[in-house]
This record gives structure tokens, C-alpha cells and sequence, in this order.
């Protein structure tokens, strides 16, 4: 009779505890984390359910179709559609965007802990500046500053303070990479390209400025001094344009734009906020002359190969700095690239029906060439004309030396001649980060400003210019020295010779307008120079403009 258990049968026993020790921890831990995950999703629901009355109760501060706003839990406890004895961390936010069904209704998405990039706080107003500058339309677009420490753009709530016209501080946006609109958070840095070629590594596929909707007047030949000690206006430094900010429902003002003593006493709504039959708030312009990622060193004759809206190399589009812009291809091809941006299923999740996407036309060049020489642009604190772009090898953001240095392959490269390096800024239409950037020097940009609707070499077939609707897309010139109505703003005879820039109005044979000049500094390039061209392939380049449609 055993008395005991032996000493393998005692390691026998512990084993079996020791497993079945082991098998009870798991169970019980897998218990108390499902515990966990359930409370989680019932809080889930407890927000979502909370954000869905708020919206009920806020139809009007409900986003448009294919834009966000975002509701932090201390929003929906100040409301009191939450309980405060609820202990949930208030950085929890539930986002709200307005999508189309299968149907084309409206359907609202309630999404808890969603991204922010992009959306407003829709308890608060959106930030509007003192300069009364229209609120910018953002359309999928994100609002960003950009963070001198870290030397790298920042996603901000447009409800908090972005932009501010009075300090030459416009507007920026940017589009973000497909796979990182629904990550991306307010707060969070994004990248850019720090050298040629970088594409991949880039967060952002393009980058915005705000130009907002104004009227403006001209003082004498050459603008208005900028204070009393101030030198007379001449054509090599031209005085200010004035310019007043305006709403969208606001008379449109039709006026000679020039002055009664020294009070501007008639003023001229610019054009480029006519759009068609719709009047914008404002236009979104790109930052930097047009790039591609793929096809920005070919040297292959229209190798954009796009004939129609529905151009599928239109994807590779980007607008950014430190690239090389692209360059050999007709105007044709330019202008239908600029267009296929916003076909049915593009990579930048711009929507159609809210946004019309565009090559430039001169009208629009002339808009931003006027703000830049208004107060809120870099004539608010500087007299001389914009750094030259003297880049030879055609890289996006370059700023020279000094205001016209001559073309050098040295600053291509250079951290202080970057765009946003110490004479990189110079390059600004603000002599800030701010602004637009390759509006003198780089490559000559082609717009759209044709000569009676001629084709000529442009790649354009006949009918083009006869198609209903196309109209909103170019700036027709029915003379060759543009004095009359149909440009005023466009930066042609109110401001020809500004600078000393080149002046040629189009002629028999060459048909198309050509902006800013190139590299080298004999061109007299600058914001104000216009030249000619026939409109087929060369070494120009091209920008893209969004107008926010309703």
C-alpha cells in the first residue's frame, strides 16, 4: 500500500496545475479584453448616437457634399448630448462627412476616432481673417501652415487661425496622397520634396494658394506711392495696385479702375472670379509651375499624350517644390491634362461637381500679379519685382542670388535659394512662404489666352473653340494691343513694361499668351512680362487652377 506518491508522479501533478494555470490566464485574459472591446464599442456607439442628434439639431452647420467637419467629445458633454459623468477622453472625435449613395442622395458618415485632415470643428465657426478676404473653399483640399521649426508643413483646423492677407500671409491647402486622407490628423506634419526626383517620399501630390475675390484700380501709369516719403512711381519701380477684398454677392463692379484726385473712385470686380455664368469666392492657384512624376525630364514631344477629359497620365500630376517642372507639350495637351484632374475616379479625390480644374488662363495670371502688387502681396513692404527663378535646370521654388541674377545650375541645389531657404522666399509673390512661386524666371508658362479663336499649331482641333461651354476656359483677344474691355486685369496694357518686362501682344502666327519669362536674366522676364507664342511644343511650362464651383 502506497503511503505517498512518488517523485515523478508529485512533477506530474504540478505540471497539470501549471497547464491548467496557464489555460485559465488566457481564458481569463481574452475575457477581460473582449470586456474591454465591448465597453469600447458601446462608448463608440454612445458618441456616434450623440453626434447623429447634434447634426439633427445643426442641419445648417452640416458639411457640403464630399467635405468633413469633426466633433470632439467635450463639444457633444457641452452640449449636452453627453453625459459628464461619462469618463471618455475628450481628444475622441467623431467625424462627420457628406458622401453621395448609389442614388446621388446626400448620406452623412458618422465616424468615431475618424481623420481630421481637412475638416472643420463644426461647433466653431470657420476662421476668417481681418483683411475680409472670402473664407477659402476647400473642397477636399487641407489647410496647412508651415511650422519655421521644424521646417515642414503642418495640418491645422481651418477654424483656427491660417491664413492673414493683412500680413501677406495667403492661404495655403494641399493635396494629400491617396493612401493617407483617411490617417492624416490636424497637427500632423506632412512632407514635401527636399531634392529632384523625391517623389516618392512625398505626403503631398500638389499644393494651393487662396487667391480671394477683389476689386481693383490702377492710380496713373504706374500705381500709387506707397506713403507720402514714398518716390514717385516709374516704370522700373512701380507703386501699388489698390485692391478691396469682396464678397461673391456683392454688386459686381464695373468701373474704369482709376482715380479722382488721390481716392479711388472706380473700381473693377477682376474677371478672373467670372467663371462662365457663376461668380467665385475665390480661385485656387497652383503654388508652383506643373510637374509630373513620371514624364518631368522627358524631352519627348507631347508626352502628356492627352487628347481629351479623360487623359489617364493626368494622374501623375503634381505641383510641389525641388522638381523639375515639365515642358514639351502643346498647349492642347497642357490644357486636357489640366481637365482629366478631375475625371471619375482621379487620385486626388477631387470631386467634379464642386471643383472645376483648369489650365491657367491670363486672366487668372493677372489676378495673382495684381494681389502680389497690392498691399496684401509683397509690394505691402517691398518696391522691387520678385527673384528670379535663374535655375537652369528648371527646378520649382528657386530663388536667385539677388532680384535678377543671370541663370546659374548653383542654386538648383542650394538650401538658401530652395523655396523655402532665405532668397528662396524672394521668389514669393509675398517674399514669404506664402505665395506663388515661379512667376518670374524658371520656364516660360504657357495660358490660356488665345487670339480669335485661332488654332494654329496648338494641338486644338477646329471645333474647339466653338463647343458650348468651352468658353469659361480661355481669354479670348480680339486685337492685337489689348486696350480695351476685355482685359482689363489681365495684366496686359494696364501694367505693360512694369518692371522693365517684356510686352509683346499677340499677333498673326503667334496666338498664345506666354507668362513670367525663363531663366535667364536678359529675358526681362518677370511677374508682368507677356510674350507670344504659336502654342506647339517646347521648353514652357504650364499651371493649374481650381475654381470652386457651387
Amino acid at each position: 500500500m502506497k503511503k505517498g506518491f512518488t517523485l515523478v508522479e508529485l512533477l506530474g501533478v504540478i505540471i497539470i496545475i501549471s497547464l491548467l494555470a496557464l489555460l485559465t490566464s488566457v481564458v481569463v485574459t481574452k475575457l477581460v479584453k473582449d470586456s474591454k472591446e465591448e465597453i469600447s464599442n458601446v462608448q463608440k456607439e454612445l458618441i456616434k448616437s450623440s453626434a447623429e442628434m447634434w447634426g439633427a439639431d445643426n442641419l445648417g452647420k452640416l458639411p457640403d457634399i464630399d467635405e468633413c467637419i469633426y466633433l470632439k467629445v467635450s463639444d457633444l458633454k457641452n452640449e449636452g448630448l453627453l453625459d459628464n459623468s461619462e469618463k471618455l477622453d475628450d481628444n475622441i472625435i467623431v467625424r462627420i462627412k457628406n458622401k453621395l449613395n448609389e442614388n446621388g442622395k446626400e448620406k452623412l458618415e458618422y465616424k468615431v476616432n475618424g481623420a481630421t485632415a481637412g475638416c472643420s470643428n463644426g461647433v466653431k465657426d470657420l476662421y476668417k481673417d481681418e483683411s475680409k478676404a472670402n473664407i477659402p473653399s476647400l473642397r477636399g483640399l487641407v489647410p496647412v501652415v508651415y511650422d519655421e521649426e521644424k521646417s515642414s508643413w503642418k495640418i491645422i483646423d481651418p477654424t483656427e487661425e491660417w491664413y492673414d492677407y493683412d500680413n501677406q500671409w495667403w492661404a495655403n491647402a494641399v493635396i494629400l496622397r491617396e493612401d493617407l486622407r483617411e490617417e492624416k490628423n490636424i497637427g500632423d506634419l506632412i512632407s514635401v520634396p527636399t531634392e529632384n526626383n523625391d517623389f516618392n517620399s512625398s505626403d503631398v501630390l500638389a499644393m494651393f494658394v487662396w487667391i480671394p475675390r477683389y476689386s481693383y484700380t490702377i492710380k496713373s501709369e504706374y500705381g500709387r506711392k506707397l506713403s507720402e516719403s514714398d518716390l514717385e512711381p516709374t516704370k522700373e519701380t512701380p507703386g501699388a495696385i489698390d485692391i478691396k477684398f469682396v464678397g461673391v454677392d456683392s454688386i459686381k463692379e464695373n468701373g474704369l479702375a482709376t482715380y479722382e484726385g488721390d481716392t479711388p473712385s472706380e473700381w473693377y470686380t477682376h474677371p478672373a472670379f467670372t467663371f462662365g455664368e457663376e461668380e467665385l469666392s475665390g480661385i485656387w492657384v497652383g503654388k508652383f509651375e506643373t510637374s509630373h512624376e513620371t514624364f518631368y525630364n522627358s524631352t519627348q514631344s507631347n508626352n502628356l499624350s492627352c487628347t481629351n477629359e479623360l487623359c489617364e497620365n493626368a494622374d501623375g500630376i503634381r505641383i510641389l517644390p525641388n522638381v523639375q517642372s515639365l515642358r514639351y507639350n502643346d498647349v492642347s495637351n497642357f490644357f486636357f491634362a489640366s481637365r482629366s484632374i478631375e475625371r471619375d475616379g482621379n487620385p486626388f479625390g477631387i470631386n467634379s461637381s464642386l471643383t472645376d480644374t483648369h489650365m491657367m488662363k491670363n486672366s487668372e495670371w493677372g489676378a495673382v500679379a495684381y494681389l502680389s502688387q497690392s498691399k496684401y502681396g509683397k509690394s505691402g513692404k517691398y518696391r522691387e519685382e520678385v527673384y528670379n527663378n535663374n535655375c537652369n535646370k528648371y527646378i520649382t521654388g528657386i530663388g536667385s542670388d539677388s532680384v535678377s541674377d543671370d541663370s546659374s545650375s548653383l542654386t538648383c541645389t542650394n538650401s538658401k535659394n530652395k523655396y523655402n531657404g532665405e532668397n528662396g522666399v524672394k521668389s514669393s509673390t509675398t517674399r514669404n512662404i506664402y505665395g506663388v512661386y515661379d512667376m518670374r524666371g524658371g520656364a516660360y508658362e504657357l495660358v490660356m489666352g488665345n487670339y480669335n479663336n485661332k488654332v494654329n499649331v496648338s494641338g486644338f482641333q477646329e471645333d474647339f473653340f466653338n463647343t458650348e461651354g468651352n468658353s469659361k476656359y480661355y481669354d479670348k483677344y480680339t486685337i492685337g494691343r489689348c486696350t480695351n474691355g476685355e482685359c482689363k486685369g489681365h495684366a496686359l496694357e494696364e501694367t505693360a513694361g512694369w518692371y522693365g518686362d517684356t510686352a509683346k501682344f499677340l499677333v498673326e502666327g503667334y496666338l498664345w499668351y506666354v507668362r513670367g519669362g525663363v531663366h535667364e536674366a536678359e529675358i526681362s522676364g518677370g511677374v508682368f512680362m507677356f510674350g507670344y507664342s504659336n502654342g506647339d511644343v517646347g521648353k514652357r511650362s504650364f499651371r493649374v487652377v481650381f475654381s470652386p464651383v457651387k
